[in-house]
């Protein structure tokens, strides 16, 4: 799910234990209800996340914070969850695919052009030193700069409509 070109959405009501809780975290955006319970509780039962959660849960936590997590099998309410920035939308209970749904029509709003190179800039340039992550970023908009969608939104803009993007 990080490998495709447009943003994800994973939307969480009850449990999310280990290999459920990693395909939210692989990811762009979670929108969980205040039902969610979250972990990795892998090394309870003798192994390791293996589907991405030693790597994935310390980019949005940090290390130190996905070590204790891991470590010690912890689940996590959604209120907590949201706190440590596991979960970016809490909703009330139930309305988790809606609100979901939701985000992602506002999100498929905008320009396909600009989604797919603002998510390829966000992945390639996490982790590099700031002037490496700013590079990635201008390549990132000089892809875009010239493109159908930056001129058709450019014009929605200036003719006060919705723009009709052309996906190129």
């Amino acid at each position: 799910m990080r490998a495709l070109p447009m943003p994800v959405v994973a939307a969480v009501h009850g449990f999310a234990l280990g290999g459920g809780f990693e395909l939210a975290l692989a990811c762009d955006l979670i929108v969980a209800d205040r039902t969610a319970v979250l972990g990795l509780p892998e090394v309870s039962v003798g192994v390791i996340p293996g589907g991405g959660g030693t790597q994935l849960l310390p980019r949005r936590v940090g290390a130190a914070r996905a070590a204790e997590l891991i470590f010690t099998a912890r689940r996590l309410e959604a209120a907590e969850a949201e706190r440590l920035g596991l979960v970016d939308l809490l909703v009330d209970e139930g309305a988790d695919r809606d609100e979901a749904l939701a985000l992602a029509e506002r999100i498929a709003a905008n320009s396909p052009v600009g989604l797919r190179a603002a998510k390829r800039a966000l992945r390639l340039g996490h982790g590099l030193d700031l002037r490496a992550g700013l590079e990635v970023e201008d390549a990132a908009w000089r892809s875009v700069a010239f493109s159908g969608d930056r001129a058709e939104g450019v014009a929605a803009f200036n003719e006060k409509r919705k723009p009709e993007w052309p996906g190129e």
